[in-house]
């Protein structure tokens, strides 16, 4: 008996899981969030990243994420969007010029999160500026 609710214990967990996996999923794709992203980085050794044309009926809220590409750094904060269509900024601390960083941006409406996509004029990958700091992506780290 007692290796029987063991297994029916993993089951459940399992089962559990792949439930939880489904919910979350449809909210992602199903999120009407529009907008794009650019970044930049800056003499300072800061990126800033601006964030354009957002427009959702039921928008809650946008963030930004900046993370060094090893994972040795990150860093999270929220943008006021103003505006119809919004409009936002947000510039990080200063990092480390040595360092590449990711840089992605998400929004939240009443359907879910949408991460945006990057603006036409931003470079995609490997772009290094008068700052000598590199952002080896914006946008959608899936490749949208």
């Amino acid at each position: 008996m007692k290796t029987s609710r063991k297994s029916i214990a993993r089951v459940g967990a399992v089962v559990g899981f792949a439930a939880l996996a489904l919910s979350v999923n449809p909210a992602l794709s199903s999120a009407t969030v529009a907008g794009y992203i650019h970044a930049k980085t800056m003499p300072n050794g800061t990126i800033t990243v601006e964030l354009t044309e957002v427009s959702s009926p039921t928008l809650v809220g946008c963030h930004v994420d900046v993370t060094e590409i090893w994972g040795r750094y990150s860093t999270r904060g929220e943008v006021a969007v103003t505006g119809s269509p919004g409009v936002g900024t947000y510039t990080s601390p200063v990092l480390n010029k040595d360092w590449s960083y990711n840089v992605t941006a998400t929004c939240v409406d009443a359907d879910g999160a949408t991460e945006l996509s990057a603006s036409p004029d931003t470079p995609r990958r490997g772009s290094a500026d008068e700052a000598g700091m590199s952002v080896e992506s914006v946008g959608s780290l899936f490749g949208s």
